[in-house]
């Protein structure tokens, strides 16, 4: 029952690994940030059929053109560096020689044809070579496979967030999902090279040792169908500013539209109290789903002048006053000790943002600050003023 499950377990991971490398490769708009992720998924999901060829055969018999397939393991380790390094240094200067990387693979693929073809002949050449060969999980190759791993995670601790200019949100999410990532493959060679080094038993060692293999190709596609954007490594661009510490507004703001000629100066202001009152006083902003309509049935103002006068007097639309004055809430608050236990999410939730992303885009928006940033900041002189400014 165990090895019908695990002949299963190897048939899943063959034909999901094989579709979401396939998808990853010939993504044309990411081909170039997504090309190594698909070559690991791609070796993962071949050697999934030599896991299979290995646990269905003692049922029935499968061809022994299937154990060429278990070379392509010798692409995982440098496809995962390779990925990792274009992901964290896009220019590095030594692209031109990644070919070199491939040559332990187009070594042993080489090999193992040689054997499969001549294993209809009766030479000792091939049987000698087929010894060597039979398991690719040497000390030196599992010795080798750990040193990418060991560059691969100085690659991530070497890394500097704050050298990159673009969207420091997303990248940080990326960045998670790197060292998440490096920990995956660090665990799989890792486990490889104990096992090994400690069992010398070559059946079990095949079984056990491509069972961890096809566990992490799981990992990786599961990851990728529910955050395609990390692995792509999209990201959403925003205006910055050269001025951190001042308000800015944001280049997307529409030409102001006029106040209605019939409503007066004394009205104007009138409108103006109510509409600070509302806001500030009752604080209607930290309602999650605050609206225009909400605002209007609070002052008595139509939806349409209530447009109009918010852009006409502060230069927003209606969402970028609002969120301005969840910012200038979250800036109030963040020195709160009621808010000393809160996370970055809690606080943008506590300030009446919806998400953490919602609450990030609308301060990049006003301030080309991320809220993180406020979180190094102190205050000077609380007595007298309440600015704050940043370290």
């Amino acid at each position: 029952m165990i090895d019908i499950l695990l002949s299963l377990f190897f048939f899943i991971a063959t034909i999901a690994g094989l579709a979401t490398s396939l998808m990853v490769l010939f993504s044309k708009k990411y081909y170039s940030k997504s090309f190594f992720l698909g070559m690991f998924l791609l070796s993962l999901a071949v050697v999934s059929i030599y896991n299979f060829y290995l646990s269905a055969n003692m049922f029935k018999e499968f061809p022994d053109l299937f154990t060429i397939t278990k070379s392509f393991i010798f692409l995982a380790a440098p496809c995962s560096f390779l990925y990792v390094r274009n992901i964290l240094s896009p220019n590095n200067k030594n692209k031109k020689y990644d070919w070199v990387h491939f040559i332990p693979f187009g070594i042993y693929f080489v090999l193992t044809l040689f054997v499969y073809i001549g294993s209809f002949t009766e030479s000792k050449v091939v049987d000698y070579v087929g010894s060597i060969i039979k398991n690719p999980f040497s000390i030196l190759t599992l010795t080798i496979w750990l040193f990418y791993v060991f560059f691969q995670t100085m690659l991530i601790l070497n890394y500097d967030l704050k050298k990159f200019k673009g969207n420091q949100f997303h990248r940080n999410k990326v960045i998670n999902w790197i060292r998440v990532y490096n920990l995956m493959i660090l665990f799989l060679f890792s486990a490889l090279f104990v096992y090994h080094f400690l069992l010398r038993k070559i059946d079990v060692v095949d079984i056990s040792c491509y069972f961890l293999i096809s566990t992490v190709l799981f990992f990786t596609v599961g990851w990728l169908y529910f955050r395609p954007q990390i692995f792509q490594d999209e990201e959403e661009t925003f205006d910055f500013v050269t001025d951190n510490t001042l308000l800015v507004k944001s280049k997307e703001i529409k030409t102001s539209l006029p106040i209605p000629h019939e409503l007066t100066m004394e009205k104007k202001e009138d409108y103006l109290l109510k509409l600070d009152y509302v806001l500030n006083a009752q604080k209607l902003f930290l309602k999650k789903d605050f609206v225009i309509r909400d605002l209007s049935d609070e002052t008595g103002i139509s939806v349409h002048l209530l447009s109009n006068l918010i852009n006409s007097e502060f230069g927003l639309h209606f969402q970028d006053y609002v969120n301005l004055k969840r910012i200038e809430y979250f800036k109030e608050k963040i020195n709160d000790p009621e808010w000393k236990d809160l996370s970055l999410e809690g606080m943008a939730w506590a300030s009446g943002f919806k998400s953490r992303t919602t609450c990030f885009r609308a301060f990049i928006k006003h301030t080309g600050k991320s809220p993180s940033e406020y979180f190094k900041t102190i205050r000077i002189n609380p007595d007298r003023t309440n600015a704050y400014y940043f370290k």
